[in-house]
């Protein structure tokens, strides 16, 4: 049973007449070929491609899982499809239509027009009358385009088999071989560090837009190398390359197996969620918990989405001065990301996607479920993804609560006050929550009240690995905070809590329960705490702050802003030292 891929169509290139006259004789056909083939030499220079990777060898030394392309190469590609579609006049392989917009050209345009002539294979090695050119342009094997290279003329075949002296025989005169895009770009094997799983739909201009963002969210400077699978497949011989042995065999799950990680490029109607080679593409993702990117486009800027900080969240300056967390530069990113993308990861079923070919819909549906565990955790994943996306944009539903609390792996909110609020108020648990960062919105008005509910809440989180509270200018009370403390004691996944309490009400008895809590923290490396203008703070809470951070076995950081803490003396200072140089 042979393998075909949702993505990739057979290419039929047809030979548009200058005449409407299909009786026209053979010259007038290779008249406009020769247009076309002008169009692809020219195209050819323009893209600096080279044609000889193809032409020196009978068939390709590149594996297909390591046909890897850059975003250079792919931003010259959606350049040069802005500057030519319309003047090559492209058109659209299902209606038959001029192609209108470049800025809407996809991939299956791009391949029918262009990827698919420019690396089918080539067949006899013919003079004008060497092959009978029948009704509708078709020759022995399938529809073909006269084309030129060097001086020689040759019968490219865009569908088929090369015509042989009997039917699906090749002698000498015949070469069957054909490449990939990729293999006009470079002539060795490149591994992809990102796996590219996406909707053949999707514009080509917006996907590259997609790509942009992540590049810049992971400060790759261009060079990234991504596996995409128009570019990497031949596009005329998709069965040979993608085999018979299924899908843990195919090239889709050999790139991914090598890449570090994968971008998930959401199309505006998130059709990309409802393919199943998408489907078992996310199933590996999260079966090998690769390092995962939502991406998506939306009036010409991209958007990226992930759990946790990318490399270009950090060193961000904040107004106040200083410099901002990663996960605060990681919640507005998300806070930015499009909604309609997360109510659709939200609502995944992978399950039930569907692929243009049957056989390859059962075959992975069976695949998925007997060899990789089922699709729950792949829609999980994504599911949660859109759910902690909501939280940061302050969109917390009923549905999203659901899904978190259904949720089996581990997973980080960063968020507002407000959106805190909102999923309490919903259900919200926090058993598999490992990272908590909550900022102010909008002025909450009884942050006492929520500190407390709060703190009862964390108690259950046992997979909770790092905090991150922006109290300023709260109204939270010392029974907030020792709420609080409460929730950090004893919890043995916890390294690292930062406090920012700039302006709070918080007092020495309030600090006395919060540090006693952090103290009982059995690995806790890592405290901030900022502390200005905390005039409620006197000696007595700075003596026992010492002494209950003293008590924590792991403490290896303590980083402390007491400005204009006016309250704290050196009785309270000294106190602070003695306690702290206790620890163990």
């Amino acid at each position: 049973r042979s393998l075909t891929s949702h993505h990739c169509h057979s290419v039929v290139v047809q030979l548009r007449e200058v005449s409407a006259n299909r009786d026209r004789e053979g010259p007038a056909m290779r008249l406009e070929a020769s247009k076309v083939q002008g169009q692809l030499d020219e195209a050819v220079q323009i893209l600096g491609l080279e044609l000889d990777n193809l032409l020196q060898r009978e068939k390709s030394k590149i594996r297909t899982e390591m046909r890897a392309v850059s975003l250079k190469d792919l931003r010259r590609l959606a350049d040069f499809i802005k500057d030519k579609c319309r003047v090559y006049g492209w058109i659209d392989p299902r209606s038959k239509e001029t192609v209108g917009d470049a800025k809407e050209v996809n991939l299956y345009q791009l391949v029918f027009n262009f990827i698919g002539p420019v690396t089918a294979p080539v067949g006899h090695e013919v003079v004008d009358d060497s092959v009978m050119i029948g009704p509708d342009d078709e020759v022995p094997g399938g529809e073909a385009l006269w084309l030129e290279h060097k001086g020689r003329r040759r019968l490219r075949y865009v569908r088929g088999v090369p015509p042989g002296p009997e039917a699906r025989t090749a002698d000498k005169f015949v070469r069957n071989f054909s490449g990939s895009f990729a293999e006009l770009l470079w002539s060795e094997e490149r591994a992809a560090e990102w796996f590219v799983s996406h909707f053949w739909g999707e514009p080509v201009v917006d996907f590259v837009t997609c790509l942009n963002a992540h590049d810049q969210r992971y400060k790759l400077g261009g060079g990234g190398l991504y596996w995409v699978c128009a570019h990497a497949n031949s596009q005329t011989h998709i069965s040979e390359e993608l085999g018979t042995e299924g899908p843990l065999h195919s090239p889709f799950y050999l790139a991914l197996d090598k890449a570090q990680g994968a971008v998930l490029v959401i199309d505006s109607a998130s059709e990309v969620t409802r393919r199943m080679w998408c489907g078992f593409e996310n199933v590996i993702i999260a079966r090998e918990r690769k390092e995962f990117v939502m991406a998506t486009a939306q009036e010409g800027t991209g958007h990226t989405l992930t759990s946790t900080p990318a490399p270009a969240d950090g060193g961000r300056r904040s107004i106040f001065g200083g410099h901002m967390a990663p996960e605060e530069v990681c919640l507005i990113r998300s806070s930015e990301f499009p909604r309609d993308g997360l109510m659709a990861a939200l609502d995944t079923h992978l399950e039930l996607a569907r692929a243009s070919n049957k056989d390859d819909e059962q075959m992975i549906i069976d695949t998925v479920r007997t060899e990789l565990g089922g699709f729950d955790r792949a829609n999980s994943k994504l599911r949660v993804l859109g759910a902690t996306a909501l939280f940061a944009t302050e969109t917390v539903t009923a549905e999203s609560v659901q899904v978190l609390n259904r949720s089996t792996e581990p997973f980080e909110l960063n968020g507002t006050w407000e959106s805190a609020a909102a999923g309490l108020k919903l259900g919200l648990e926090f058993q598999n929550c490992d990272g908590l960062l909550l900022v102010s919105g909008q002025q909450v008005p009884d942050a006492e009240s929520l500190a407390r509910d709060l703190g009862r809440e964390l108690l259950s989180a046992q997979h909770l690995r790092k905090v991150h509270f922006a109290l300023g200018r709260s109204n939270v009370q010392d029974a907030g905070f020792q709420a609080l403390g409460a929730a950090f004691s004893n919890k043995s996944a916890l390294t690292s809590v930062t406090l920012d309490c700039r302006f709070c009400e918080l007092g020495d008895a309030g600090m006395a329960g919060l540090v006693q809590g952090l103290g009982q923290a059995p690995n806790l490396a890592s405290v901030h705490l900022n502390l200005r203008f905390c005039e409620k703070i006197g000696d007595a809470g700075m003596t026992s702050l010492g002494q209950g951070l003293g008590q924590a076995p792991c403490l290896a950081s303590v980083h402390l802003d007491l400005s204009k803490c006016e309250n704290i003396g050196d009785a309270g200072l000294k106190g602070f030292g003695q306690g702290l140089g206790q620890a163990p």
